[in-house]
């Protein structure tokens, strides 16, 4: 099933983030150290400088708002969507950042999908804040580190996080069902749950796949080309068996809404099965016929997706 998946979207998260989240009190950007001994420079949304104080930094997981946002709290198992800066204590190295890329990154949160660091430090945190947190090693990459990045087994990491948004399975859509969406197949179900849908005995796969249908209109912007969507979808066959879904989870995880679902043209200029979304509005849930493609065995296989739109965002830039 992997095969057809990537046709749809990449479900793992990036290797910076995939094995990486007391409270404190509003500390503000730019100021003095604050309670961790760090000193953070900018604003929300822009890139941080981070500097610390001489010395060993906390045993202890330390997270500060140095700005509070008044957006609603990130709640366990949603996907989160946010900017980030990381950092080494030991020798001040910046490891990974998502301001140099152009584009938030988006994880299942409180969920074992990033970091304990992370988990323990974002859940319960506004949107709109920044966040700073001193990771030690046991919340960390642990005593294997991560040796790509730099990191040893005992290293504390500092990171600067901006919290832009959530998406969850339940989530509901800003949108107008159409009355008579123009395809066969019948999709039913609430808007804010996994669509159903029915699939007439002897359907076939169309020798090409045809434009988006929408099945219910957003109320928000235009999709436009060059987008990371931040989506939930369902995938069947022609002979109406589901094949996947973000609501079902993979490997293990907890189902949630991706943000692997991208607007061409890609970073080359290639098309992609999803570039037919650019102009719909966000808050869409739309029928998208994918291209063929080859199971494990080396079988063809057909299949289509019903997707619901929750946000979209710039694509990252091609790092060097």
């Amino acid at each position: 099933m992997r095969k057809l998946l990537s046709v749809v979207a990449v479900l793992a998260l990036g290797s910076s983030l995939a094995a990486c989240g007391s409270e404190g009190s509003d500390s503000g950007g730019g100021g003095d150290f604050g309670k961790a001994g760090i000193k953070v420079e900018s604003e929300f949304g822009q890139k941080p400088t981070i500097t610390h104080r001489e010395g060993e930094p906390d045993k202890a997981l330390v997270t500060e708002v140095l700005k509070e946002g008044d957006g609603a709290e990130v709640k366990k198992g949603e996907l989160l969507t946010a900017n980030y800066l990381g950092q080494i204590w030991r020798d001040g190295k910046v490891f990974d950042n998502s301001y140099d890329r152009g584009a938030p990154s988006s994880f299942p949160i409180g969920v074992g999908g990033v970091i304990a660091g992370w988990d323990e430090g974002l859940v319960g945190k506004k949107l709109g804040s920044r966040i700073l947190l001193s990771i030690p090693s046991d919340k960390g990459y642990k005593e294997t580190g991560n040796e790509q990045a730099g990191i040893k087994g005992d290293d504390t990491l500092i990171f600067v996080v901006d919290l832009v948004s959530t998406a969850a399975n339940d989530t509901k859509l800003d949108a107008d069902p159409v009355a008579a969406p123009a395809t066969k197949f019948k999709v039913t179900g609430e808007l804010n749950a996994e669509p159903k849908v029915t699939v007439p005995a002897g359907s076939k796969p169309p020798a090409k796949p045809g434009k988006p249908v929408v099945i219910a209109t957003g109320k928000g912007k235009p999709i436009e080309k060059g987008s990371q969507l931040i989506g939930r979808y369902v995938v069947y066959d022609y002979a109406g068996k589901k094949q996947a879904s973000t609501w079902d989870g993979q490997q293990g995880q907890a189902g949630a809404p991706t943000d692997q679902l991208q607007v061409g043209p890609g970073p080359n200029g290639q098309a992609g099965a999803l570039d037919g979304l650019a102009g719909i509005p966000i808050g869409s849930r739309v029928l998208v016929e994918l291209p063929a493609s080859k199971d494990q065995a080396g079988k063809t296989v057909n299949a289509f997706a019903v997707i619901d739109i929750l946000n979209a965002f710039p694509a990252p830039k091609q790092q060097q």
